[in-house]
């Protein structure tokens, strides 16, 4: 009877072991009761094994088989283990939103599941991609297992399933047939930025909306308009300008920037101001502006919209002076003093020391009034800039040109003593049209100094070492021996004295003639004066002539 018995238990352990072993091989959740070493042995053989966690009491294994399904029957012969699995899981997250909110780089999810069923009728082969699509409201999530993956993108874990056991059968059953509870941990690494759109975020308005910061022009009435350049109106505000008119379609405002006494400016345009402006000033004064030189700038151009200091004393600036200082060594600015409104001058600042330049008016005496708004256009060389060496440039084919000091009438200075200024030596340049091959000057016409005539007066002289003038009184000098101090040059010829004429249209030196200048070349109109005798100075007309 022991015979039979030990030969009947050997008999059901064998056969036991060869079902469980048959139905081995599929996604089924089996609680094993065999020999563990024996379970481990055939766990190498399988192949693919999704892993479970070990830390409770009752574990399950997840097997896959292609075979049909093993009966419920012996599952219970089985004792369940924990293996690990050398298949990987890979995820990919499907968001349903605009490519424009993606973000170069995501961060790693962590998803609880809390029940994870798989029917064992239901689950693909080992040959075949396990997918499994959720689908919600704000996004598609994909599941794809392959085997085995190059690269790894995610991590799926089967965690444990619920410590102890059901307290009732039907939910013992529930478990056996759909799995039990547990988590599963959806780890989603940094994926590869490329291909995808970076999203700036919320952008602010000065980065969506850009144009260039031109020049840009503001009535200021009928009579005079002032010139600015376009900035955003905060940016106007934070460099200390004055937001005008809209500009750039709307999207900027003309900013003008306003400087006075001890100030300092880097801006492309910008208006010198004495004290008080528009009122004169009527005290000693000292007042320096420093301007500093913006990137690829050649010159500067400063234009004397208002321009009234003490005069002149025989040609020497001894009350007011108006001073240039830090522009090339080898451009020398004059010292101005006078009625100079209506001017300009250009500074060839390209080779500067130190990037600045310092203008510098000096009032000496409190009596008296000075008044001053000059106009500051830094130059690069896209602009319109003078040739090297010219203090003046007019680039109209015609218009008026005039020595320094010249006019007469003045609203702040009662003086009306005009003349030019000693130790002058400069260049007016004039910038040739199209087509012209001559430019005619003459002595414009109006109401001279005496107030009788109507031609302009004009005076420049020169005078021995006798003090006598070596040009007699009402007439023309032409010449080096006539003009050898003070001249002004036109065609390479010298003309001085009290008449304007080099005698080639008129030989009679008495009158005002018209004077032609067939040079090739630039057109220049050189100035030179001593630190001795001065005159009225000079006001030409000019036109040029086309080529015939």
């Amino acid at each position: 009877m022991t015979l039979c018995n030990g030969i009947w238990i050997s008999i059901l352990a064998c056969f036991s072991s060869q079902v469980i072993s048959a139905y081995h091989n599929d996604f089924v959740t089996i609680r094993m009761k065999m020999n563990p070493s024996k379970l481990d042995d055939r766990s190498g053989i399988n192949g693919d094994t999704l892993r479970c966690d070990n830390k409770s009491k009752r574990s399950f294994q997840l097997r896959f088989q292609p075979h049909d399904t093993m009966p419920r029957l012996f599952w219970h012969k089985l004792e369940q283990k924990q293996e690990t699995t050398p298949t990987t899981t890979e995820m990919e997250m499907e968001m349903e939103t605009p490519p424009a909110t993606l973000t170069s780089e995501q961060e790693t999810t962590t998803m609880p599941m809390e029940e994870m069923p798989f029917p064992s009728n239901d689950l693909p082969t080992s040959d075949a991609t396990t997918t499994m699509t959720t689908t919600s409201p704000s996004f598609n999530s994909t599941i794809i297992t392959s085997q085995p993956p190059s690269i790894v993108t995610t991590f799926t874990t089967i965690m444990k399933p619920t410590p102890g056991l059901p307290t009732k059968w039907s939910e013992k059953l529930k478990n056996l047939f759909f799995g039990s509870p547990g988590q599963i941990h959806l780890l989603q690494k940094h994926s590869d930025s490329r291909g995808k759109v970076k999203s700036k975020g919320f952008l602010s308005l000065f980065e969506v909306i850009k144009f260039d910061n031109s020049k840009c022009n503001v009535s200021m009435g009928e009579i005079r308009s002032m010139e600015g350049v376009c900035y955003h109106e905060f940016e106007c505000k934070s460099f200390g300008g004055i937001a005008t008119e809209r500009c750039a379609d709307g999207a900027g405002v003309c900013c003008i920037f306003l400087t006075g006494c001890g100030d300092t400016t880097d801006q492309p345009i910008a208006y010198f101001e004495s004290p008080k402006y528009p009122q004169p000033v009527h005290e000693m004064l000292i007042c320096v502006l420093i301007i500093n030189l913006r990137k690829n700038v050649q010159q500067l151009r400063l234009d004397f919209l208002t321009f009234e200091l003490s005069r002149p004393t025989d040609g020497d600036c001894l009350d007011d002076q108006f001073t240039i200082s830090g522009q090339n060594v080898n451009f020398e600015v004059p010292t101005l003093c006078g009625i100079n409104t209506g001017h300009h001058i250009y500074l060839h600042v390209s080779s500067s020391l130190d990037g600045k330049i310092y203008l510098s008016f000096f009032a000496k005496v409190p009596s008296g009034a000075r008044i001053f708004n000059i106009k500051i256009a830094q130059l690069e060389a896209r602009d319109n800039i003078a040739p090297d060496g010219c203090l003046q440039y007019y680039t109209e084919s015609e218009g008026i040109v005039k020595s320094f000091n010249y006019d007469i009438e003045s609203t702040a200075i009662a003086n009306k003593q005009a003349t030019y200024l000693n130790n002058l030596n400069y260049v007016i340049c004039i910038k040739r049209s199209k087509n012209s091959c001559t430019v005619e000057y003459v002595v414009e016409r109006g109401v001279d100094i005496r107030g009788n005539g109507e031609q302009m007066d004009f005076q420049i002289v020169n005078k021995d070492e006798d003090e006598n003038d070596l040009v007699p009184d009402g007439q023309a000098g032409a010449g080096i021996f006539n003009c050898p101090y003070d001249f002004i040059a036109i065609n390479q010829v010298r003309l001085c004295g009290e008449r304007f004429n080099d005698g080639t249209d008129n030989e009679d030196f008495t009158m005002n003639a018209l004077v032609r200048d067939v040079a090739a070349g630039p057109i220049i109109l050189p100035f030179r004066s001593d630190n001795m005798y001065v005159g009225r100075g000079f006001r030409l007309a000019y036109k040029q002539e086309l080529c015939t």
